[in-house]
């Protein structure tokens, strides 16, 4: 016989502070019980102990209370008391009530204890299940929502326990489970009940569901039936989009992942991707090849046929790169084990001992009427291949050579299959990318919406342009972190109505790492539109996650405070006329934000965003958090600037040369939100929310953790790496071009 489902069903866990990080955090609370969820009938009352967890040497007392998630009364009907409601010791008693006439339905509550300037905060729900008149029953849920990943094929289940209150009432409860207003489940999910038919306290709701069913949040119901007698209890079912397979959908990538040549410079070497362009599978007969000395027509491309291109600098000959003999020329990166082939366009009689020594000889190919000798090497995926240069180490320098030609093929010599086209118009490489490869870089979001989300400037598949960046690889913080681009401003009404809506190309990430944690920016900021002028508030999302384990510390997102845009030079408010509703930039003065633009005549200088953080009670600190545009792609024309016909492009700016920079203090520190664990704010992370409010925006930080750094003086944080962006210089030292293959414009 199937056991009664206990009515008592609690656990609340206390996550541990980081020591290393928050020396502070001095004690945890925790329950000791099987679940995470507590059911009370009406008018029942049940006392459990909270375990007080002690760290080091810590004596002082702790307050104890509850009250709503995210803070406020208890709802009418349920009351508590905690003994001691001090506790000086390592436990209290918890108490909870509810009235015989308290509302049926389920409640997120937290407990907080407060002890000097530390607080501990967790969270239980409390379902309140109607009592049954005399010679009835009643339903509940345990627990009241789930919440699932759709697969990516076939079914995927999950399990509730349904539970049956009795009043002088023995009959069988025929079970079943129906969307809330009574109709069919929605095709895809099914549900069966262990047994279906209960005698007993309780049953077993099982749920399939098929990967075909549309991602979305559900509202069903359990019904139970006895006689002409039949009950309620409401249900949840959250479906998520399963974790985006690869880009496009499984196909292969292509064999090339990244690419650079060192230049020299009077800095040092470094790494650089100007003249240099990726051209899978057009290594072919008749084919004609382009770079800064010329065209280069392929009259026998011969065992070659197919392969991929990669066309190394060639301007001025080599010469003009500055890289004459150094050990290394190019380095790159493959997706996967592959044959290279180096084509040796200059002086057969010079070829370097780096090549001649380590290559194979694999024939020739016939380039503009020239034989062109070829040698082959295979790679691994997974380390840096490093190509020398067109001369020794040391070998004289009387001559400039033609840089070499790269070819790829798959590891038997196999030219790299053409990925399927999932879309019309066709993608193609080299090209700009039809809207349906930039539809398949998708994430769920925090409210179970689809969104947007990063990709490279390049796809990886089909080797088609963006023509926009979103900076920093997320999987740089976390191996399959996806940010959920326009998940804040979707709250904004200004986004809303399209009064000042934040445009996808303008979502930038910033991935860096300081004291054993990646920390990610995801910042909205575009130079390229005219709604940058009145726009004040812009999405800022802060991640911060543990380098070694991956262990998310901090997931906090707000419309960061950035001010009136002023004219660069003067530091005075744009003459700008804003929608109706908006104030003008000379209209605020409530904000120690700022947007610097330039203004015609004065192009000097970057385009810089600082933020006011005053206010938070996400325990963020900004510390004057600024992010910069060294290549901003307009200008205004003049201090009065509104519109689109206000602005000027600069040059063949593109927008994509960022950097940030902050003052001492920037960081998060627990001890000094609001709340921790999950909790829901307005969009500016002013005001606490209840998770049920539309325009509720989900917050998360771990209990105890904090976290602080500071930069030297004016140190600028920016990256040299235009594929995967990670922002590891923070100081002097110069800056690279970040445009693949110029691949971008302006739209970024």
């Amino acid at each position: 016989m199937k056991q009664p489902l206990p009515l008592l069903a609690l656990v609340l866990v206390m996550t541990a502070c980081v020591t290393q990080q928050s020396p502070d955090a001095s004690f945890a609370l925790s329950l000791s019980a099987a679940d995470s969820h507590l059911t009370l009938v009406q008018g029942e009352k049940k006392s459990i102990t909270l375990n007080i967890e002690r760290h080091g040497g810590f004596s002082e007392a702790v307050s104890l209370s509850l009250e709503k998630k995210g803070g406020g009364g208890l709802p009418s009907g349920i009351s508590y008391g905690f003994n001691p409601s001090v506790a000086s010791g390592g436990s209290s008693v918890l108490s909870l009530e509810v009235s015989g006439d308290a509302l049926v339905g389920t409640y997120d509550l937290q407990i907080k204890g407060s002890a000097g300037n530390q607080i501990q905060y967790g969270y239980l729900s409390l379902t309140v299940q109607e009592k049954p008149q005399p010679g009835s029953f009643s339903l509940s849920v345990n627990p009241s929502s789930r919440s699932l990943e759709l697969p990516t094929s076939g079914s995927v289940t999950t399990t509730a326990e349904v539970s049956i209150v009795r009043n002088n009432f023995t009959g069988a409860v025929s079970l079943s489970l129906e969307s809330s207003n009574g109709s069919a489940l929605p095709a895809g999910i099914s549900a069966s009940f262990n047994p279906a038919s209960s005698t007993e306290s309780s049953s077993t709701l099982t749920i399939s569901v098929a990967s075909t069913v549309q991602a979305n949040t559900y509202s069903l119901r359990v019904r139970g039936t006895a006689g002409g007698t039949s009950k309620d209890a409401p249900f949840t079912l959250t479906l998520t989009a399963s974790s985006p397979p690869p880009p496009t959908g499984g196909s292969t990538p292509t064999l090339l992942r990244s690419y650079q040549w060192l230049q020299s410079s009077p800095e040092g070497d470094q790494p650089a991707v100007e003249d240099m362009v990726y051209r899978p599978r057009q290594f072919t007969t008749n084919n004609t090849l382009s770079d800064a000395q010329g065209n280069w027509t392929i009259n026998n491309a011969g065992g070659f046929q197919g392969w991929d291109v990669l066309l190394p600098p060639n301007g001025g000959k080599h010469g003009s790169v500055w890289q004459y003999d150094k050990p290394t020329f190019i380095n790159l990166t493959l997706n996967r084990e592959a044959r290279l082939a180096v084509v040796w366009r200059a002086d057969p009689s010079k070829v370097p001992a780096w090549l001649k020594n380590n290559w194979s000889p694999q024939g020739t190919v016939r380039i503009n009427n020239a034989d062109r000798p070829v040698y082959t090497k295979n790679f691994p995926a997974g380390q840096t291949v490093q190509l020398g240069s067109v001369y020794d180490p040391g070998a004289s320098q009387a001559q400039n050579l033609y840089t070499y030609l790269l070819l790829f093929a798959e590891k038997d010599g196999t030219p790299s299959p053409a990925p399927t086209q999932r879309g019309t118009p066709a993608a193609e490489p080299n090209k700009p990318c039809p809207s349906w490869v930039h539809d398949l870089y998708l994430t769920t979001g925090p409210d179970g919406r689809t969104y947007p989300t990063w990709h490279p400037q390049v796809d990886p598949v089909y080797w088609c342009y963006f023509g926009h960046d979103h900076g920093s690889d997320p999987s740089l913080l976390k191996p399959g972190f996806q940010p959920a681009y326009g998940y804040l401003s979707s709250r904004d009404p200004l986004h809303a109505n399209g009064t000042l809506p934040e445009p996808n190309p303008g979502f930038k990430n910033y991935v860096w790492e300081r004291d054993g944690y990646r920390i990610l920016f995801v910042h909205h900021f575009g130079t390229g539109g005219a709604g940058r002028i009145c726009r004040r508030f812009h999405s800022l999302q802060v991640v911060i996650a543990h380098k070694a384990t991956g262990e998310i510390m901090a997931d906090l997102n707000l419309l960061a405070d950035f001010g009136p845009a002023t004219d660069n030079n003067t530091d005075s408010p744009l003459d700008a006329s804003c929608p109706p509703g908006v104030p003008a930039p000379g209209q605020l003065s409530d904000t120690t934000g700022e947007r610097k633009l330039k203004v015609y005549p004065d192009l000097n200088g970057y385009e810089p965003w600082r933020s006011d953080g005053r206010g938070l009670i996400i325990g963020l600190n900004t510390a004057g958090l600024t992010f910069d545009t060294v290549n901003p792609i307009t200008a205004c024309k003049s201090h009065s600037c509104s519109a689109a016909t206000d602005l000027m492009r600069i040059g063949q700016n593109t927008g994509e040369m960022r950097l940030f920079a902050f003052a001492p203090g920037l960081g998060v520190n627990a001890a000094q939100a609001a709340a921790t664990g999950v909790f829901y704010t307005d969009i500016y992370g002013k005001k606490l929310l209840s998770a049920s409010d539309p325009a509720a925006v989900r917050q998360y930080l771990k209990p105890g953790f904090s976290f602080s750094t500071s930069n030297p003086p004016n140190a600028e944080c920016f990256t040299r790496d235009p594929f995967f962006m990670f922002y590891e210089a923070c100081g002097d030292a110069p800056q690279a071009f970040m445009n693949i293959e110029n691949g971008l414009t302006d739209k970024n």
